[in-house]
């Protein structure tokens, strides 16, 4: 089995790049779900949207 390499990914590129403001709590809240999901902070910020993506499709 071939060991998959760190980087970008081809299939699906990161190459946009979003900043954001936030305030103290708001971050906070970003680092308490990092560290329980335990993943970096841009894919806690995906899997966030995703998640509010999909529970407004569902209507």
């Amino acid at each position: 089995m071939e060991r998959k390499k760190p980087g970008p990914h081809p299939e699906k590129p990161l190459e946009i790049e979003v900043k954001a403001r936030v305030d103290k709590e708001t971050f906070d809240q970003l680092e308490y779900c990092q560290k329980l999901l335990n993943v970096n902070r841009s894919e806690t910020i995906r899997k966030s949207i995703k998640g509010l993506y999909d529970d407004l499709n569902k209507k």
